[in-house]
């Protein structure tokens, strides 16, 4: 598994629309195969902060989800939108068992 978190602050005139671009791209981004879990959150602390989770079965579901009409939007619109450098980390999971607290 193939965890993908991102972090973007948004320019304080854009917020309303990277939220609707948020959700739409969150909703489209579950239905494809390969996708486990992929959400949004709102910061607390910084303000106009989307912070972005995904979950993703292998590379490749990651490569075909990169190239969605949806993804391309979202990627341009927010890095357009955003006052800082959008940080985007990936992290290799391996077949370790897995316990909710």
């Amino acid at each position: 598994m193939i965890i993908i978190t991102s972090e973007v602050i948004v320019k304080p005139e854009h917020w309303e629309e990277a939220l609707e671009v948020a959700d739409r791209h969150v909703k489209a981004s579950r239905l494809e195969s390969g996708c486990i879990s992929h959400r949004y959150l709102v910061s607390p602390e910084l303000e106009n902060c989307l912070f972005f989770y995904e979950e993703w079965q292998d590379r490749a579901a990651i490569d075909a989800h990169f190239e969605q009409p949806y993804s391309l939007e979202v990627s341009s619109k927010l890095g357009k939108w955003a006052s800082n450098k959008v940080k985007i980390n990936f992290h290799t999971i391996g077949d370790q068992h897995q316990s909710a607290i």
